[in-house]
């Protein structure tokens, strides 16, 4: 990691890392701990554990170092962007956009909340630690961008309908960074040009937030649902790819006419599979989330439009 610090021109004295004990026991020859001022273990997810890494971090010179999935990469986003302190993202699974993005989604009194952060100043991905992460939150990271062709379809329709304004460079980037993942079968995961795919789609699809001040490139009604289910049925949740891509493909069905032919896409790569297994709603009880979805955020989509 010095060595690739270095080269980019990214000298620090002092590096604090922060990451979960299992992913700091299975991975402490790889990162040369002994290269670090502090180790930080931390639960990940939690905006309550912000409080002990800033008290850590606040008074020091330094660059943090998040390693994890988005539950860490997002504690460590919000709590550096509260310091004004540079960071680096090393993910340990690509799960969401989270590794490049400038929301942070944390959980306060059982609620998600989403907070506005800085993004990273560079971002570390590992293949060799990507291929021994779950599959299933392989699956999930390959579903939250494929979704951004749901949420440009309803950030099109904003501007038809109310005179929403859309930034073209941003409308593009969410896009064309999700295009790549549609040529992609099940036997093509964990693949090393189907991660770099989704390493570069997601670092893509944060770029276009950041140009554009916002997530309309890549939550739509899709992420609505899943906010909803998060918010009032927390106890029926499950990981937040997972559940966007469940939405999307009812979306397509319903309402968007799949132009992009996402079903298919999730059949041939195995996630109608995993929408099967892991979603406990039916096609008639999502129409029931649909009421929830237009006033849990203050965002038009297809959902005003019916």
């Amino acid at each position: 990691m010095d060595r690739l610090l270095s080269e980019a021109h990214l000298v620090f004295p002092k590096k604090i890392l922060i990451t979960q004990e299992n992913l700091y026991e299975a991975y402490k020859e790889e990162l040369g701990t002994d290269t670090f001022y502090k180790v930080i273990l931390v639960e990940g997810g939690q905006l309550s554990e912000t409080n002990a890494i800033i008290d850590e971090c606040k008074s020091e010179d330094v660059l943090m170092i998040a390693f994890g999935g988005g539950s860490v990469l997002d504690i460590v986003k919000y709590s550096a962007s509260k310091m004004d302190k540079p960071y680096i993202t090393v993910p340990s699974a690509l799960s969401n956009d989270a590794i490049y993005s400038c929301v942070a989604r944390l959980t306060e009194n059982r609620k998600k909340i989403s907070l506005g952060v800085q993004p990273p100043i560079g971002i570390l991905v590992d293949i060799d630690v990507i291929k021994k992460s779950p599959r299933v939150l392989f699956m999930a990271g390959v579903a939250d961008l494929v979704s951004n062709l749901s949420a440009i379809q309803d950030w099109l329709l904003a501007h038809n309908e109310i005179g929403e304004p859309i930034n073209e460079l941003a409308f593009m980037l969410a896009k064309e960074s999700a295009l790549p993942m549609l040529r992609y079968s099940e036997d093509d995961v964990f693949s090393d040009n189907m991660i770099l795919d989704l390493v570069n789609g997601l670092v893509t699809s944060g770029l276009g937030m950041i140009i554009s001040g916002n997530t309309r490139g890549t939550s739509g009604a899709e992420h609505l649902i899943s906010h909803v289910i998060d918010e009032y049925f927390p106890n029926k949740s499950t990981i937040h790819g997972i559940q966007v891509g469940w939405a999307q493909t009812l979306i397509a069905k319903k309402y968007h006419n799949d132009p992009y032919k996402v079903n298919e896409f999730y059949k041939n790569v195995g996630l109608m599979k995993i929408f099967n297994e892991m979603i406990p709603w039916s096609e008639e009880e999502f129409e029931n989330l649909i009421p929830y979805a237009k006033k849990i955020r203050n965002r038009y989509t297809i959902f005003d439009h019916l």
